[in-house]
């Protein structure tokens, strides 16, 4: 913590952060030196905040990065009603931050960003926010550098709007064609009542684009157009729109170059207009004429009370006019109450050469005169009005010491009845204050009768609702319970069929048993012939060998003896043959033997498991029996996943130790641990005890997990509840989350582009299965994102964390269902589930949009990055937008141009034109 001086304080980053966490309607940190570093504690701080309305951040010069940070916190803040960031200098990169804020955010009713150096690009981006906002009243974008350019986006965005009533353009560099396209915007816009526009170079053409507006706007009371360059044209063309329009009621043009002619053109608009009571025309360029014109025009008009004319070229004559008109209504004081009609200035020669210049073009041409005669004339006039003035010198001489007199007389009459008027103000206030504590008395006791109305009617509707909510479960357990009877005949059926098919296999293995010991049998039979053989064939060697040496002389002996030699080799060669095929025979029968032990043992495997789910229906069957008497005890989640004692699971995770934790999430902490019995890694979700939301959550996720068995869902295997404390234990996925994956967490390998479609194929056919596997309603995930779809060891992907999970009657693709508890995150919340509650078919497609965006570019969700691929997608630009990490290769460029086509469709404005589970899934795995 530093001081500066003067006891100002400067907060450290984390003192900055409590400070704003903890703060309860306004607060203000104009000037208080937060650069880009504490501005992020700022930004983090207002996602967590419920309670703070209004913050004041003007003068802290924290740039884009802290704008980017606070935008961020202001798109999960779900409390803010004000923000002002005026002198910030956050630039276009800044304002385009706050731009994707306001398309997510449903509570800021005001923001102001004048002095921050924002230019077209900013003003562009500021825009296309406005067409989707439905909160913003008040935006100030003053004394930026918008431009002509920025101020066609803000025309756009006017035609469209629909909440807002206040916009400052004040000082933003607007000529006469940014004059003209907002002229446009307000031509068609029904909800903006005030815009501030001065001190731009709108000029006569621009001033004549916003009259033609004022004739056919219905709804704006006050526009500012000051120091805008505009002369008699202009102020003879916002006359004309004042003839005709019925709402403006306040209209501001000093500091311009409004003469005679066009104060003689608004005098004539007010005698027929009955709705402006107030007219800025001081800092002009008007003379007695237009003065005198104006007088004439106060003397019918009922409606002016405030006309300011200081700082123009009127003389006595004009003021006289003013101040004789007779209206009792219209003040001329100045912003500090003085006269502001005594208030003048001479013309320069400068302001002397352009009157004469506009007098000139408006001049009507006079008859000539003789002027020696009408000299002599005025001399003679003259010496008469001097003798007539001496005279009346001297009569009023006489009658101001009679009024002396009488002005002391009136004095002590005039203090009587300042008290009496006095005492009827007080009467008045009081008699105002009464009827002011009657209506308020009267609207409260209007408003808790309609409330106490409103809540019988709940009430009643509650009771009715609850009635048919137990109909309806009695039903449906009904169902359930003929559904699992037939499943249990017709599991019976295939046991019965699977055991004959086990015995038909155990008779053939038996008999391949056989088989393979009579084989054996020959062939060792064969082995000792041939060993016969080779005995045999030794004592013929040695039989031939003596032979040799007794009757060398006895070739034909010998000849004989060598053919019966070779026949014998022959008959041997023959025998070895036959051997080699008896043993490849023989080899062949055991690998065929192998697999028929395999097949048999895989038939064991699939006979226990049908026994053990045979045993769970038997005890599902036995549960429902037991709770069809009284439905309201009835659990509501099924009893089939095993319950564990609390104790079991301290001892594993070490009484839930830190270097046992995996994560921490909205409704509690992740651990890892491996239970007692054959080491198993599980993932323990511990709810957080003090979270009522906590405990929806378990119970809505434990009712949903007992439901759903498929590859693609995460499976629940047992859960712990004792007193406040619960905890689920699901199967772990060593691989983490997809978001985890795509940030190279822990330093792990990038997804390649293989793993990164098979896990959109995963998850389509995981949600496929979410919202079909029951036929009579429809369910909704309502938190499907990357953080919640993780990966086992394989990298397949699982969807998880049930705990929003909705259901609702069966629903086709244009029904919906609404609800006012929107929860989830955001940015993956598609327009009308955000912003009205409508819950679809297509909901969760619209966050399986992002999700594949995400898998294509590992960017972070929004609206920006939506954008962002429309334009590359429109420019042939993907590649460009893709992860960095991916290096495609031709093969793989048609099955990344699909899957932007397709997250592109999931993200589509219209629910309806999004596609559906079953055919994204058909799709990508076709």
């Amino acid at each position: 913590m530093s001081f500066l001086g003067f006891g100002f304080t400067r907060r450290t980053p984390r003192e900055l952060y409590d400070h704003v966490k903890n703060a309860t309607g306004y607060l203000s940190l104009s000037d208080s030196l937060i650069r880009a570093t504490e501005a992020q504690s700022v930004g983090e701080a207002l996602k967590v905040n419920r309670t703070l309305t209004k913050i004041n951040l003007n003068e802290n010069l924290f740039g884009p990065a802290g704008a980017s940070a606070i935008a961020e916190g202001l798109s999960m803040n779900q409390g803010l009603t004000n923000l002002y960031v005026n002198y910030n200098e956050i630039g276009d990169a800044g304002s385009q931050a706050f731009a994707d804020a306001l398309k997510v955010n449903r509570t800021v009713k005001e923001l102001l960003l004048q002095n921050n150096l924002i230019g077209e690009a900013g003003a562009q981006a500021i825009s296309e926010s406005l067409k989707v906002n439905r909160t913003l009243t008040t935006i100030g974008l003053g004394w930026n550098e918008i431009g002509d350019a920025g101020a066609k986006a803000i025309s756009e965005s006017l035609k469209v709007n629909r909440s807002l009533t206040c916009i400052g353009l004040t000082g933003t560099h607007i000529g006469t064609v940014g004059a003209q396209a907002i002229a446009e915007g307000l031509a068609v816009n029904r909800t903006l009542t005030s815009i501030g526009f001065g001190e731009n170079q709108i000029g006569d053409a621009g001033a004549k684009a916003i009259a033609e507006a004022l004739k056919v706007n219905t709804t704006l009371t006050c526009i500012s157009l000051i120091q805008s360059q505009i002369g008699d044209d202009g102020a003879c063309a916002i006359a004309e729109a004042l003839k005709v329009n019925t709402t403006l009621t306040e209209i501001v043009l000093y500091t311009n170059q409004i003469g005679d002619v066009g104060a003689q053109a608004i005098a004539e608009a007010l005698k027929v207009n009955k709705t402006v009571t107030k007219i800025h025309l001081q800092q002009n360029q008007i003379g007695d004429a237009g003065a005198k014109a104006i007088a004439k025009a106060l003397k019918v008009n009922t409606t002016v009370t405030t006309l300011r004319l200081w700082d123009n070229f009127l003389t006595k004559a004009g003021i006289k006019a003013l101040k004789q008109t007779g209206n009792i209504l219209c003040s001329f004081v100045d912003s500090i109450g003085a006269d502001g009609l005594d208030q003048q200035r001479v013309p320069s020669p400068a302001d002397l050469a352009q009157i004469a210049a506009r007098a000139a073009a408006n001049a009507q041409p006079q008859p000539s005169v003789d002027l020696a005669t009408e000299n002599q004339q005025s001399r003679s006039d003259l010496a008469d009005s001097d003798q007539k003035v001496a005279a009346k010198d001297q009569k009023v001489a006489a009658k101001d010491q009679k009024v002396a007199a009488e002005d002391q007389k009136l004095t002590v009459n005039d203090q009587e009845l300042q008290q009496l008027r006095s005492n009827f103000a007080a009467k008045d206030q009081e008699l105002q204050q009464l009827r002011s504590n009657f209506a308020a008395k009267s609207q409260e006791y209007t408003t808790k009768l309609t409330a106490k109305d409103q809540e019988l009617q709940q009430l009643r509707s509650s009771l009715a609702a609850k009635s048919q909510e137990y109909t309806t479960k009695l039903t449906a357990k009904d169902q359930e319970l003929q559904q699992l009877r037939s499943s249990l005949a017709a599991r019976s059926q295939e046991l019965a069929s699977k055991g004959k098919e086990l015995a038909t296999r155990d008779q053939r293995l038996a008999t391949k048993d056989q088989e393979l010991q009579s084989l054996r049998s020959n062939l060792a039979a064969k082995n000792k012939e041939l060993a016969t053989k080779d005995q045999r064939l030794a004592g013929k060697d040695q039989e031939l060998q003596h032979l040799r040496s007794d009757h060398s002389g006895s070739d034909q002996k010998l000849i004989a003896k060598d053919q019966r030699l070779a026949a014998k080799d022959q008959e041997l060669q023959q025998l070895r043959s036959d051997l080699a095929t008896k043993n490849q025979k023989l080899i062949v029968q055991d690998q065929e033997l192998a697999a028929k032990d395999q097949e048999l043992q895989q038939i064991r495997s699939d006979l226990a498991f049908k026994d053990t789910e045979l045993k769970s229906a038997f005890g599902r069957i036995e549960v429902l029996e037991r709770s069809q008497p009284a439905l309201e005890s009835a659990s509501s989640f099924d009893e089939t996943i095993p319950r564990v004692p609390f104790a079991v699971l301290v001892s594993a995770t070490n009484n839930f130790a830190a270097d046992s934790l995996l994560g921490e999430g909205a409704f509690g902490r992740v651990y890892g641990a491996s239970l007692p019995g054959p080491p198993v890694a599980v993932a323990i979700k511990k709810l957080s005890a003090e979270s009522k939301q906590g405990a929806a959550e378990f119970k809505s996720e434990l009712d949903s997990l007992s439901k759903f068995r498929h590859a693609n869902i995460i499976a629940i295997l047992s859960y712990a509840e004792e007193g406040d404390e619960r905890c689920l234990v699901y199967e772990f996925m060593p691989n983490g989350s997809v978001r985890d994956r795509l940030n190279l967490k822990n330093n792990t390998p990038p997804l390649t582009w293989s793993q990164r479609h098979r896990i959109a194929v995963d998850v389509s056919r995981g949600m496929h299965y979410v919202q079909t596997a029951f036929p009579d309603h429809a369910l909704f995930h309502l938190d499907l994102k990357t953080d919640n779809v993780l990966l086992d060891a394989h990298f397949n992907a699982k969807v998880s964390d049930f705990g929003l999970v909705r259901a609702a009657k069966h629903l086709d693709e244009k029904s919906y269902v609404r609800t006012q508890n929107v929860q989830g995150t955001a940015v993956y919340m598609c327009p009308e589930f955000l912003f009205e509650g409508r819950m679809t078919t297509k909901t969760d497609v619209f966050a399986f949009g992002l999700i594949l965006l995400e898998l294509l570019t590992a960017a972070k969700p929004g609206p920006r990055l939506k954008n962002e691929m429309r334009k590359a997608v429109k420019n042939q630009n993907i590649v460009e937008m893709l992860d960095s990490v991916l290096k495609p290769t031709e093969a793989e460029l048609p099955s990344i141009s699909e899957l932007v086509t397709l997250a592109l469709e999931c993200l589509d404005e219209a629910a309806d034109e999004r596609p559906s589970f079953g055919r994204l899934l058909a799709t990508l795995d076709p």
